[in-house]
């Protein structure tokens, strides 16, 4: 029945041409459930891929009326948003009408209650791809979809990544057998979920299971609860496989309410255009100590682009961009304008991305016999900067030179400990001690629960947090720095400022370890994310004594 006016589609046609001046009136109607008419209020009725037209609400009695601004033969989609406290639930509808309908009559599919007890999920590279091909390739060239056989956190996990893998922290050498460590479930949710949080990263072999973090893996993610802390489908993340009429591969969930129930079964989730959804492999803690692991969903709440309001900005804005052009989404569908199409790159932190959301300001000068630097950096992001996982790390490095030679720091912070390796002795890109500042999350526990406690650590061994200095969304850290002028200089004499802004995917020591040069995506384990260089003229200074790093007459 739903479909009725779809199949009299020429003869809708033939009514619109018979209109002398094409009168253009409203389009009203009632949205009901398929199975025993009973009026559905609060669905959402939309002209089907022209969201320029706007939409409306049906109220109590399932009634809508939809303000019209195009005339002609048109489909509208109707559905009801998700909710899974609701005693029933809803798929998406559409139906062919013109301008001026009245008593129209969209009737939504129920979504099956039951759940497939025998579903396994398929590979999106065949149940997805034939349709939706150019989101399967933006999606296949992401770190989502390489996320099961990441090399670098299978060296962290079992050893096996990478040529050097085995070397230092190999998470299933120092716990119990058997012990998990979790790393599937976020990196291999689509066969972790069979047995939550009991899959071994390393023996992850089912198609769906290589795909990482494949389509099914967010678009059959029906709910994320308010135990925004637990991991994923182990607490917070909750996975929808229907058992109906359809495939239950077919049962997906997204943020689209004009879709019609062919072939894809869609269910319409606002949840899905929320950073909500990201927070359940985004935020998380260890369930043994609460120790942070990631806590990104959190920075995002606290920042300004949370705030309600035409700049409040989700996740999927800046990760998953709007698109230019209009183009289909799956095969059959009508050409969606950009705004209702979003880029499955999933997009992160790319040299571009960094060097235009983390800006440095630099000031130098000289003060008696001191020359001052005075630096700024800048968070524009929607979290923390660093975020994610506590590998990531940030330094600030700020070398005042003369003549080729540094001058001696007399005020102001250092680069601290962790920016070294383990190596002997200094090696190039050592910058522990040097004038500067860190921004990282230090984690300290005990590995395995025993011995004693060590820093830094991964999420699943962190007892607390040893050190957070990340600079939060929409803030500034500021930060001066005292170098000593030697006395005696001759005329004309300039120091060079050379202030740094670099960001480490990993704590060097582990990326020396592992012996890491690139990232598994391809890219530098450090970006040089800004950079400022200032040439400071210098006037001479007299002989002066210097007591706190400041000068004093003699």
């Amino acid at each position: 029945m739903g479909r009725r006016f779809s199949l009299a589609g020429a003869a809708l046609a033939a009514l619109v041409l018979a209109c002398p001046g094409g009168g253009r009136a409203d389009i009203s109607g009632r949205v009901v459930d398929v199975v025993d008419g009973t009026p559905l209020a609060g669905a959402v009725v939309a002209i089907r891929a022209r969201p320029e037209l706007g939409q409306a609400l049906t109220g109590p009695d399932g009634h809508f009326h939809l303000p019209m601004s195009a005339p002609g033969l048109l489909e509208i989609g109707a559905a009801l948003a998700h909710d899974p406290q609701a005693p029933r639930n809803y798929l998406s509808e559409t139906q062919q009408v013109y301008d001026g309908m009245s008593q129209v009559l969209i009737e939504l599919p129920r979504l099956p209650a039951a759940s497939n007890p025998t579903y396994l999920p398929p590979a999106t590279q065949q149940s997805c791809r034939t349709c939706h091909s150019a989101y399967y390739t933006q999606w296949a060239g992401s770190r989502h979809a390489g996320a099961a056989v990441n090399p670098w956190v299978l060296d962290l996990f079992s050893g096996t990544g990478t040529p050097g893998g085995a070397a230092g922290y190999v998470f299933k050498d120092l716990h119990d057998p058997g012990d998990t460590g979790f790393c599937a479930t976020c990196h291999a949710p689509m066969q972790d979920l069979l047995v939550p949080g009991g899959m071994m990263l390393d023996e992850v072999g089912s198609p769906a299971g290589l795909e990482g973090v494949n389509c099914h893996a967010c678009h059959q993610l029906a709910h994320v609860n308010d135990d925004i802390d637990a991991l994923h489908h182990r607490g917070n993340g909750e996975y929808r496989f229907p058992l109906g009429t359809s495939d239950s591969s077919f049962y997906v969930w997204g943020t689209l309410p004009d879709v019609p129930t062919s072939p894809m079964q869609n269910s319409y989730s606002p949840l899905h255009g929320d950073s909500r959804l990201c927070a359940s492999c985004h935020q998380y803690t260890n369930p043994a100590t609460g120790a942070p692991g990631q806590n990104t969903y959190r920075e995002w709440l606290a920042s300004p682009y949370a705030q309600p309001g035409p700049g409040q900005r989700h996740c999927q804005d800046c990760h998953m961009p709007t698109q230019s052009g209009s183009a289909v989404i799956g095969s059959g569908g009508p050409s969606r304008p950009g705004s209702q199409r979003h880029a499955h790159t999933m997009i992160g932190a790319t040299p571009p991305r960094l060097t235009q959301n983390i800006l440095l300001r630099v000031q130098a000068r000289q003060e008696g016999a001191q020359v001052v630097v005075d630096a700024e950096v800048e968070n524009r992001c929607g979290h923390n900067f660093p975020t994610g996982i506590s590998l990531r790390n940030a330094l600030l490095v700020v070398d005042v030179r003369l003549d080729g030679e540094p001058l001696v720091q007399s005020g102001g912070g250092t680069v601290p400990w962790w920016a070294d390796d383990d190596v002997p002795g200094v090696q190039p890109g050592d910058y522990a001690g040097w004038p500067g500042r860190g921004f990282a999350k230090v984690l300290a526990g005990r590995i395995n629960g025993a011995g004693p406690q060590v820093a830094p650590v991964l999420f699943i061994d962190a007892e607390e947090v040893l050190e957070d200095s990340g600079i939060p969304s929409g803030g500034t850290d500021a930060s001066s720095y005292r170098f000593t002028v030697p006395a005696g200089l001759a005329p004309g004499a300039q120091v060079e400022v050379d202030v740094r802004l670099l960001y480490r995917r990993a704590w060097r020591a582990l990326a020396v370890t592992k012996g890491w040069t690139q990232t598994p995506g391809g890219m530098p384990v450090e970006i040089e994310v800004q950079r400022t260089q200032l040439p400071v003229a210098l006037a001479p200074v007299s002989d002066a004594v210097f007591s706190d790093g400041f000068e004093t007459a003699r």
